[in-house]
């Protein structure tokens, strides 16, 4: 008896979702197919049911992290847009997201090994990083609006470079100090200081 659509969509999330968890600990070269799917409770033959190759699991991995966020928020309808941009400034630079306690965006975790990539995973990755400056500037806080309109390009590079910097560095007081500083500096571009 086939799998019903419910349960095949299931099972791609499952892989997608360990995927981006093993990507971003270890780097695309690191991981095999059979670790892959080990990390989704599948058999390695159950892989290529749902993919044609690791590269394009990569980039769909890419996209799903991205859209599964637990950093990258809506607003909330009693959001401003200070308040919705101070909560995901903050969820981004904190440590825990550093340490991968909620999910990781992979525009911080995967900068380095994305570079190296083929170019449907680079495209997945703009794609995300594209996103991510129309989210901001669909919800720029007021004195922001007047500001610079590239102003929420330095803003999340701000952000994805410290996070991924972070993830390097292994003083904790540094790493506590940096977050504190770039969220310090996002704080007062987008209230045009």
């Amino acid at each position: 008896m086939p799998y019903s659509p419910e349960h095949k969509q299931n099972s791609r999330e499952q892989i997608l979702s360990g995927a981006m968890h093993l990507f971003s600990r270890k780097g695309f070269a690191n991981v095999s197919i059979d670790e892959l799917m080990a990390e989704a409770g599948m058999t390695r033959g159950a892989f290529y049911a749902h993919f044609k190759s690791k590269s394009v699991l990569y980039a769909e991995a890419v996209m799903f992290a991205a859209m599964n966020s637990q950093v990258i928020t809506k607003m909330n309808p009693d959001d401003t847009e200070l308040s919705w941009f101070k909560r995901v400034v903050d969820t981004y630079l904190d440590i825990s997201h550093v340490e991968m306690a909620v999910s990781p965006c992979p525009l911080a975790f995967l900068a380095t090994d994305v570079a190296s990539s083929d170019p449907k995973v680079r495209q997945a990755y703009t794609e995300v990083y594209k996103g991510l400056v129309k989210l901001f500037d669909a919800h720029r806080p007021p004195r922001m609006a007047k500001s610079d309109p590239d102003i929420n390009l330095a803003i999340t590079a701000l952000m994805i470079g410290g996070v991924a910097i972070s993830r390097a560095l292994h003083d904790k007081t540094l790493v506590k100090q940096l977050l504190n500083t770039c969220r310090s500096i996002a704080y007062r571009l987008a209230q045009g200081k």
